[in-house]
């Protein structure tokens, strides 16, 4: 077998291990948030009637993705634990969310956010163009959407700016997903193919969140009339 062949052979197995981790996120959060809406409906209760807790949760999933940044290469076991817990977090805050949606809505949005995030990852692990201008203006275009949403909720609460903003979410996640499944080829060259497992947990956050935006706005779009 020749450099080429063995190179390739350990990329796609860090490849499979970097979605085999998204897989576990995504199922956890799923199965987390069903259980919420179906057989333990007093905690969604909980988060509706006390948004200090929701709060609470989602200081604590931002403090998660900050600790996996720093300590997932340096600990892998940690981060494997983490990324789980995070799972399961989210998936109770977004249960909240999904309270507010149609079955049907909840289908499309992630039916649409799957087959785009699929799309947009093939594009990032096989192009041959570098995408890291275009990853850095869409992480800068998300502070940007960041603020307006903030602006938006607090100050103007425009159903059409808000629509606006989710159909711009789509297009920058969209971008953002091709981006870092280029960057983990990427890494992988860089470390001479010894990217370990907490490389592997710190791109599957990365990917998951991708995902989970995009299910978010498009959920956004189709429910508009919701």
């Amino acid at each position: 077998m020749n450099n080429g062949a063995v190179v390739n052979a350990g990329i796609n197995k860090f490849y499979s291990k970097i979605y085999a981790f998204l897989a576990m996120g995504i199922g956890v959060s799923a199965l987390v948030s069903y259980l919420i809406l179906t057989v333990f409906p007093g905690v969604l209760i909980a988060l509706i009637k006390s948004p200090g807790l929701f709060f609470g949760l989602w200081l604590v999933e931002i403090g998660l993705v900050l600790f996996l940044g720093f300590k997932a290469q340096k600990n892998p076991t940690l981060a494997i634990s983490g990324f789980v817990a995070y799972s399961i977090i989210n998936g109770v805050t977004i249960s909240a969310t999904l309270l507010m949606y149609a079955q049907a809505t909840v289908v499309s949005a992630f039916v649409s956010a799957a087959a785009t995030f699929g799309a947009m990852s093939l594009v990032g692990m096989f192009t041959k163009k570098d995408l890291s201008a275009m990853g850095h203006a869409a992480y800068s275009a998300l502070i940007g959407i960041i603020i307006a949403m903030v602006i938006n909720f607090f100050f103007l609460k425009s159903s059409a700016v808000s629509f606006f903003i989710s159909i711009l979410m789509v297009l920058i996640f969209a971008g953002i997903t091709a981006y870092d499944n280029q960057r983990i080829r990427q890494v992988y060259n860089q470390t001479g193919g010894q990217a370990g497992t907490g490389i592997a947990v710190f791109f599957a956050l990365q990917l998951y969140l991708d995902f989970i935006n995009l299910f978010l706005a498009f959920l956004r779009i189709f429910g508009k009339n919701n």
